[in-house]
């Protein structure tokens, strides 16, 4: 658990930026769902985030992440041959939701001294959406001269050739309406979106994600996805052996963050069956007390985890934690205690 949740806000908090001033004060889990309609698919691993509503958080930050993300997109923007200065994107504070399809790694006790190492690449699929119309179609042919034209479903794509070992495959982007953009890096993908939408067929929805989705940071993950998970038989550490224990015998968990007068954290495992829900009840409670008292855990962080409670209702476990305060804030705050 504290994997997932040095994945989602560790490394804003490694960063040494200026104390945030005052912000606006969100109620834990109150904001309107992510929205999967446009999602081209939303299988692995799926991170959600509410980049208006998280630099509320950071204040005076904003120019520096801002910065961070333009470097990022720059660089995605020249392997597929376009330029980013070509057309200005969306403020990061006008853009309401990005959802992104990655694949999220884990590896217990693979580093020399034992340690374990996490990360999410392989960003495959995603959408973009603003808090107010874009002309996105526009900006894409601006940033992308080679971009084509493809009808499919009774809708109109886009699609960005790539060279790739002497062949041509395709990046596809999708305008969807005035203020969502979908891409996927598999054109199919894109086209069998279409087909979903012309045939009015609900998108799939990630295991526990209706009890995440609504925070702001969700992040859900397909704990039967193969080859994600790099462990021993029987890690050396417990707290390593409890979390193999939660990976093994689950099939998918959810992570839900939520920042302001109050901060929450909700974990959701759906187990294989009732007996995998005990283990993993019981591997979940051992984790939580182990986040308390845990030396290089912040002291916030583990005021949080010492208010969690963990339950269970059939093959669902629940973690769910809150303190009053901004927790986010004391994390990226250089002078906060540590």
């Amino acid at each position: 658990m504290l994997a997932v949740f040095s994945l989602v806000i560790g490394a804003a908090g490694a960063i040494e930026l200026p104390t945030p001033p005052p912000a606006a004060k969100p109620v834990a889990g109150a904001f309107k769902p992510f929205d999967l309609t446009y999602m081209p698919r939303a299988t692995a691993s799926v991170l959600a985030v509410r980049p208006n509503e998280l630099l509320k958080q950071l204040g005076d930050q904003e120019k520096i992440a801002g910065d961070l993300v333009r470097r990022l997109l720059a660089a995605m923007f020249a392997f597929l041959d376009g330029d980013l200065k070509a057309a200005n994107p969306p403020a990061l504070a006008d853009i309401e939701q990005v959802i992104l399809s990655a694949q999220f790694n884990l590896g217990i006790e693979t580093q020399a001294d034992g340690r374990s190492t996490t990360g999410m690449g392989g960003i495959s699929s995603g959408l973009v959406r603003t808090a107010k119309p874009f002309d996105w179609a526009a900006c894409v042919k601006k940033w992308f001269p080679k971009v084509e034209s493809v009808k499919h479903a009774g809708r109109e794509y886009l699609r960005v050739p790539i060279e790739v070992g002497g062949k041509t495959s395709y990046v596809a982007l999708f305008v969807a309406d005035d203020r969502t953009f979908a891409f996927d890096s598999t054109e199919d993908e894109i086209r069998g979106l279409l087909t979903r939408l012309d045939k009015k067929v609900k998108p799939t929805v990630p295991v526990g994600w209706d009890e995440v989705s609504r925070d702001l940071i969700a992040f859900c993950h397909d704990t039967t996805t193969e080859g994600w998970l790099t462990a021993p038989e029987k890690p050396k550490r417990e707290i390593d052996q409890a979390l193999v224990t939660v990976a093994r015998k689950s099939t998918g968990l959810a992570f839900g963050f939520s920042a302001g007068e109050k901060t929450s954290v909700r974990v959701i495992a759906t187990a294989r069956d009732e007996k995998a829900a005990q283990d993993v009840r019981a591997a979940l409670k051992f984790m939580v007390a182990d986040l308390t008292n845990e030396d290089e855990v912040p002291p916030a962080v583990a005021k949080l985890f010492a208010r969690a409670t963990v339950s269970r209702d059939g093959t669902v476990v629940r973690v769910r934690g809150e303190v009053s305060g901004n927790l986010l804030r004391k994390l990226l705050d250089p002078d906060a205690e540590r």
